[in-house]
């Protein structure tokens, strides 16, 4: 039975890349292809990044006979970046799965469902530490190789020992899901819940690194100083290395340590699975109150199911609306900054309207809220579809959801820009008038790309709002179309002022806002009847 729930888990995860969601068939093996380089090429691009960092550390580590300290600060880097990656699928792959209950009244042991939910967080574990990882071990491969102490033993054990890694992430990963889950079953608004602890955990990754340069440069410095504390005071670490290094020690006491530690979490996990599984939160007393129910119109009612659908979902919330919260940030810190970036470019610069502009946009373009709103119908669309409403209304409703959770945020960092920078009058509407543009260009483009491409049969939401085509094609088609304006104004330089290269984008955005508009009036409304 446990390989069945495995086939089925594996199936769920790749389901993005064999079928096609609208049509259902089998997709060819040349698109199979064409997707996988696609995704290879986007992890290559940011493994590219740590391949950087760990050339800049590991010949000075090497030279210095402290390859294990190398290795310990790259593990620690793909522990965070695994751990951010795959803590956020915790709760709603292995507790809030829509086909828990179903599995739970089969005559199927609760232990093998878990095993299988815990195989699904394992493999995404292991691609968010590949990112980081195979780039370190490259890199110190290369550097082992120089001085001619590169082994087989080595190559092999440094692969088994990023297998551990993903072991010890996925243990870490569950820790922090199970207590989310465990608290939220506690409280009414759970949801709530799981965006503010992710947003701490956020604040403290980013914190992290926008301090790793310091924190790098100084362990540079100390390097032999702070590798003969941590051989004191934090004698696992030592061991890790040591494992990286290739010693028999380091590896059977580091993996023996990983198993226990992920057998403990397993036991704790399954001792409260099916009680986490099943709860449906608590919920208050409430004494009857007469009065007059509140009436909507059709518009109102709509959006307000689609408002609650948003707010009913931390992963819908983090994954789809991360701009709401890096808007307001990014204007606070602009202002406090302010004088910084005065020093790099002057006031009355060209440059300085466009990059503010494109900034407001880009963050703007994390809030993706309609890309995944059509396939969390599910397979419950048929009710949306049975009520005395047009398709046009429902899609309008889905519209409106993203502009009012993000309208608000984009005036925010409009204004903070505004005050931090002291543009024209021109500069200042356009300031104001381009993102707003630009926000209602995302909403319409993720929606019709969602027509297009809708998945309705999913029993995890993860799977819709982080795993499919729709949300990773209106993601980055935003930032796409950021840069590539930037490079339409690198070419124009010469021949138009940045002023007048705003309005030429403001018009451009504005004819595709009307074009997709009519469109999802049109073309949309009856892919939606006919799904």
């Amino acid at each position: 039975m446990y390989k069945v729930l495995l086939k089925k888990q594996m199936l769920e995860i790749n389901s993005w890349l064999i079928l096609n969601k609208k049509s259902g068939k089998r997709r060819s093996a040349g698109k199979m292809a064409a997707m996988v380089i696609m995704w290879l090429v986007i992890f290559a691009s940011l493994g590219s990044v740590f391949f950087g960092v760990g050339t800049m550390m590991c010949e000075t580590f090497v030279m210095l006979d402290l390859g294990w300290m190398y290795i310990v600060m790259m593990a620690f880097m793909a522990i965070m970046l695994g751990v951010f990656g795959s803590v956020f699928n915790v709760n709603a792959t292995m507790y809030q799965a829509r086909d828990n209950e179903m599995l739970l009244s089969l005559p199927v042991k609760p232990s093998a469902i878990l095993a299988a939910r815990l195989a699904g967080v394992w493999l995404w574990s292991l691609i968010y530490e590949a990112i980081v990882f195979i780039p370190a071990l490259i890199v110190y491969w290369m550097n082992m190789s120089g001085i001619g102490k590169l082994s087989a033993w080595i190559v092999i054990d440094d692969i088994f020992l990023m297998l551990v890694i993903s072991v010890f992430i996925l243990t870490l990963s569950c820790v922090l899901g199970w207590g989310v889950a465990k608290i939220s079953t506690r409280l009414k608004g759970k949801s709530y819940v799981s965006v503010l602890l992710t947003i701490v955990f956020i604040a403290l990754y980013y914190w992290v690194y926008f301090k790793a340069n310091v924190l790098l440069q100084k362990v540079l410095e100390n390097a032999v100083t702070i590798g003969v504390k941590i051989k004191g005071a934090a004698y696992p670490l030592y061991l890790l290395g040591r494992m990286g290094e290739g010693s028999l020690t380091g590896t059977v006491a580091v993996t023996v340590a990983v198993i226990l530690l992920f057998a403990l979490c397993c036991y704790v996990m399954s001792r409260s699975f099916i009680s986490i599984a099943t709860a449906k939160g608590t919920s208050g007393k409430k004494a009857y109150r007469h009065g007059a129910s509140k009436k909507r119109n059709i518009g109102s009612a709509l959006l307000f199911k689609e408002r609650s659908r948003f707010t009913s979902s931390s992963t819908y919330m983090l994954n789809c609306g991360l701009g709401t919260l890096l808007l307001p940030a990014g204007g606070v810190f602009l202002i406090i900054k302010a004088d910084s970036l005065l020093g790099i470019f002057p006031q009355d610069s060209p440059l300085l309207s466009l990059i503010m502009c494109a900034g407001i946009c880009m963050m703007a373009s994390m809030n993706d809220i309609t890309a995944p709103s059509v396939s969390l119908e599910g397979k419950s669309l048929w009710l949306i579809q049975s009520l005395p409403v047009s398709a046009w209304d429902v899609l309008k409703a889905k519209l409106n959801l993203h502009i009012a959770v993000t309208t608000l945020p984009v005036v925010f960092c409009s204004v903070c820009v505004i005050i931090a920078m002291h543009p024209t009058a021109a500069v200042t509407a356009y300031v104001i008038v381009l993102p707003l543009l630009f926000m209602l260009l995302v909403a319409l483009f993720g929606l019709a790309v969602n027509l297009k491409t809708p998945n309705l049969k999913w029993t995890n939401e993860t799977v819709p709002v982080k795993q499919s085509m729709g949300v990773f094609v209106s993601l980055m088609g935003g930032w796409v179309f950021v840069i590539a304006l930037g490079g339409l104004y690198y070419l124009l330089r010469n021949l138009v002022s940045a002023e007048a290269f705003l309005g030429i984008c403001g018009v451009i955005i504005l004819a595709l806002d009307a074009a997709l508009y009519f469109w999802l009036k049109k073309r949309g409304t009856r892919l939606f009847e006919e799904l």
